[in-house]
């Protein structure tokens, strides 16, 4: 039936990948820039780590903020101001003086990024039902790993063309134009677009529990329901984990390539590309396994799946990189530990529609307020451990241990099924004594 009755809803997943797209490539600029910064400021690998994690401090400040706005008022409206506001601090980062300057543009950057990321999931859960929530997250996902490639090979371009300065200049303009495009065709949920069709609204309804379409039996969560449960945070702690690689690779990856591995910049945007272009199959990937094995297993074990075996599988493989021989081994061993890194996407982000299915985006926050703390300590302890041990290896095999990490917490403690109305209940107890 579903082959049928309309892809509007495919429409919607498309912009929003396109939102991704931008969002990765303005936020991944500045690792191509990262050793032509560093030579132009006089900056040690600590002090580019520094650099690097301001970001993420404004990036986590509004996780939560923004999933709880667009869940409420609408995540079109809260994504065309995230991107407006980045786009602004994108433009000025050459600016920034001194190291403490650029701290401060890039963490008002991240402000705008953090309310965007949960706002694109809120909008995104109110287009498919449930059992496309794997397959819809990793199509909208596709953008953050084409993304950081496309980034790597027109920062390079505009590096060796005009100057360092001219990749945050040009990318700038990357974010008003997908708002001009959203704002054209994009909408916040599927009952106020006028382009799609009966068959296809029912079908999106048809098992939801959104204000689209209450389901009766259902009790209105709380805030303190979501924040009481245990297991809300254990998936969001693993998917700390799983950060933790992901942005370590996102900010050190080229500049281990030139620095670590001793190769030129032209050979380092292509290696530091490859395992973005693996991630490009691999995210939609994730989501197709994690919908087929929650149908075969059930929502936990299917939406843990793929995870668990992709962090361990990230960790094996990035150890092995890390001992490679050559460059060109040790980047193809990266791109497999990063295919399996970001097959985990999938299943991690269709879990906030599980747990429940109207405040995916203050969940979606919960998890990315905690891989955004990744994001910050990432970039930092990696260069932390490279000045200290004059190895970066070593910050690789960390990588590697924290993502296994994830994998085992996900085994052991984690139970991914719908939030019970606890606070309710417990009001009514005590009432009653």
């Amino acid at each position: 039936m579903n082959s049928y009755v309309g892809n509007r809803r495919w429409g919607i997943v498309f912009l929003l990948a396109l939102c991704y797209l931008v969002l990765f490539m303005d936020r991944s600029c500045m690792s191509m820039a990262g050793p032509a910064m560093m030579k132009y400021y006089n900056w040690t690998p600590s002090q580019f780590g520094l650099a690097s994690t301001a970001f993420f401090i404004g990036y986590a400040i509004m996780q939560m903020p923004g999933g709880r706005l667009a869940d409420r008022f609408g995540g079109g409206k809260v994504m065309v101001a995230g991107a407006l506001w980045w786009g602004l601090f994108v433009y000025l980062t050459p600016y920034g003086p001194t190291l403490f300057a650029v701290m401060i543009i890039r963490m008002l950057m991240g402000l705008g990024e953090g309310v965007t990321m949960p706002a694109i999931h809120s909008t995104a859960a109110r287009w498919y039902p449930k059992k496309e929530a794997g397959k819809a997250i990793g199509i909208v996902q596709i953008g953050c790993p084409a993304g950081i490639a496309l980034t790597m090979i027109l920062a390079t371009w505009v590096l060796q063309t005009w100057n360092w300065q001219s990749v945050f200049h040009s990318f700038a303009f990357l974010a008003p134009l997908w708002c001009l495009v959203w704002w054209k065709y994009g909408k916040d949920r599927p009952d106020k677009d006028s382009r799609i069709k009966k068959a296809e609204l029912e079908y999106i309804l048809q098992d939801k529990t959104l204000d689209l379409a209450v389901h009766s039996g259902e009790q209105a969560l709380t805030k303190k329901d979501i924040f009481l449960t245990p297991s809300v945070w254990c998936c969001a702690l693993s998917y700390f984990c799983a950060n933790y690689l992901f942005f370590l690779f996102m900010t050190w990856l080229p500049t281990y390539f030139v620095l670590g591995r001793g190769i030129n910049l032209n050979q380092s945007a292509i290696y530091s590309m490859l395992p973005y272009l693996v991630a490009i199959f691999t995210y939609p990937l994730g989501g197709f396994f994690a919908d087929a094995a929650s149908k075969r297993f059930g929502q936990n074990i299917g939406r843990k799946l793929f995870p668990m075996v992709g962090l361990i599988s990230a960790g094996v493989f990035l150890i092995l990189g890390a001992h490679a021989t050559s460059a060109g081994y040790a980047a193809a061993l990266i791109s497999a530990s990063n295919g399996f890194l970001t097959l985990t996407m999938g299943g991690f982000f269709s879990m906030p529609v599980v747990f429940s299915d109207k405040n995916v985006g203050l969940i979606t926050g919960i998890f990315t307020t905690l891989g955004t703390s990744a994001g910050i300590l990432a970039p930092m302890i990696t260069g932390f451990i490279v000045d200290y041990t004059g190895k970066y290896e070593n910050a690789l095999f960390t990588g590697a241990g924290v993502a296994m990490a994830g994998a085992i917490i996900l085994m052991t403690i984690c139970q991914v099924k719908p939030i019970i109305r606890k606070a309710g209940q417990a009001e009514n107890l005590a009432a009653e004594h």
